[in-house]
């Protein structure tokens, strides 16, 4: 309890303090519409984004080749692309995906391996939504950034 008092009093005083004050309307926005509660609820614990460009192919089941086709709408995503290919992809953040001797070919259409859900799409209603549609060129900025990390 009082951990908390104290994240909350910390933040505030961060909101507070800023050039204009940050109105609750957006406080809470940025707090992404949820409490700041210090004991997390019992559910799937997210690993840190710490190196993620390293951690190719994405989500649980592996169905996501590289970080571009993450961020990008579930339609847009390769149906079927290789693994087992060490070549890196700088620019999309995986391995390469075309076709190789010995690869193994993933296809997301078999039972288990749907790489839908995890999207940014512009209709925040539906299960699974992350964000907004992303444009190709913040796609691109944003995969700049978590090269960073």
């Amino acid at each position: 309890m009082a951990l908390g008092q104290v994240v909350d009093n910390t933040v505030n005083h961060w909101y507070d303090n800023q050039p204009l004050p940050i109105p609750p309307a957006l406080r809470e926005q940025m707090n992404g519409n949820r409490s700041m509660d210090v004991r997390a609820p019992l559910s799937y614990k997210v690993r840190p984004l710490n190196g993620i460009w390293a951690t190719p192919p994405y989500l649980h089941n592996g169905s996501v080749p590289n970080l571009y086709a993450l961020l990008s709408p579930v339609s847009e995503r390769p149906k079927k692309f290789y693994l087992g290919n060490r070549e890196y992809d700088p620019v999309n953040v995986g391995y390469r995906i075309d076709a190789f001797p010995d690869g193994f070919e993933f296809d997301t259409t078999k039972r288990g391996n749907s790489n839908s859900g995890h999207e940014f799409v512009s209709s925040s209603k539906d299960i699974g939504v992350i964000g907004r549609s992303l444009r190709p060129d913040e796609r691109l900025d944003l995969i700049e950034y978590l090269k960073t990390l």
